[in-house]
């Protein structure tokens, strides 16, 4: 990726914004009522939270289709920068065709290592191992499977991607770094962790900092197309709700935060804007720091995960 877009990706309120989230929705059913009275008060209530309260999947609230438009989204940001850049050798996010083997030179699996964190860190060691690439070469093959997409709802596909496949995919490039923020400082948002060499994979903070953030997202995205082919949809995407992308958007209108953020402010309205939703970022961060809740572990991993469950 081209400078420009890490600088972008690693500017402050981009980083508030999608860590704040993917935690709120990730974390929000197993929250106390306390954390999310903050997150409500704050307009971070999530309409439909991703996991149930002992963390299992949920497949039919449509989660899975806030996951898929949110990261579509940023994709379709990054595309604009680059389409302004006119590199020729980056005209826009290219995904991985298939999800590199071990062997692959061009994108080989980092060692693992020791962040601090107990759990994550058995996950990361886990998701590097020539049995984690098996299943993930397993569910490669299912969801690319035309007749598997077609038993799939949009909103099924998605929730399934995102804590099979895509999880596992940001713990297996996981690399490592002088210091962690979560095993650090729960909800720390200090300003040294925004600059741009803190792209940590694992972290939601730091993930889509990472170029590697794009090569999978990107192979994330096609198989949007692929369940449109298989289900003979045309035409726009028919996403069954309105997306949910946080509280500073409106419909299906482009990311208000990505939009403000990834540019230099034309006037002083736009900065003026830009300062506020960083303020109110903040304070959402701190508020919800204060009541003491821990971040939820990020990217976690239904290993069980089959398409011989009941979705």
């Amino acid at each position: 990726m081209p400078e420009q877009v890490i600088e972008a990706m690693a500017k402050r309120p981009m980083r508030m914004h999608h860590a704040l989230w993917h935690i709120s929705r990730q974390g929000w059913s197993s929250f106390p009522e306390a954390t999310r009275a903050v997150f409500r008060e704050h307009g971070w209530e999530p309409p439909r939270p991703a996991l149930t309260i002992n963390n299992q999947i949920e497949c039919d609230n449509a989660a899975g289709e806030d996951f898929l438009f949110m990261h579509r989204q940023m994709i379709g940001e990054v595309n604009k920068i680059l389409a302004e850049l006119g590199d020729p050798r980056n005209p826009r996010v290219q995904g991985w065709q298939s999800i590199p083997t071990p062997s692959d030179a061009e994108y080989p699996v980092p060692a693992p290592f020791v962040t601090g964190d107990a759990g994550l860190d058995n996950a990361i060691a886990s998701a590097k191992t020539e049995e984690a690439f098996t299943r993930i070469r397993q569910w490669e093959d299912q969801f690319t499977d035309t007749a598997v997409l077609r038993r799939m709802t949009l909103g099924q596909l998605g929730a399934a991607i995102e804590f099979t496949i895509h999880n596992r995919m940001h713990l297996r490039w996981a690399a490592r770094q002088p210091e962690y923020r979560v095993s650090t400082d729960p909800f720390n948002v200090n300003p040294k962790w925004d600059k741009p060499s803190y792209d940590f994979l694992a972290d939601f903070y730091s993930s889509h900092v990472n170029p590697i953030f794009w090569k999978l997202h990107g192979w994330v995205d096609a198989r949007i197309d692929d369940w449109m082919e298989a289900n003979q949809h045309n035409g726009p995407v028919p996403w069954t709700v309105t997306p949910w992308v946080g509280p500073m958007t409106s419909g299906h209108e482009h990311h208000h935060i990505a939009r403000h953020a990834l540019r230099t402010p034309g006037d002083e309205g736009e900065a003026e804007a830009l300062s506020r939703q960083v303020d109110a970022l903040e304070a959402t961060i701190n508020d919800v720091k204060a009541t003491g809740t821990p971040e939820p572990t990020p990217f976690l991993v239904d290993v069980d995960w089959s398409f011989d469950r009941p979705t």
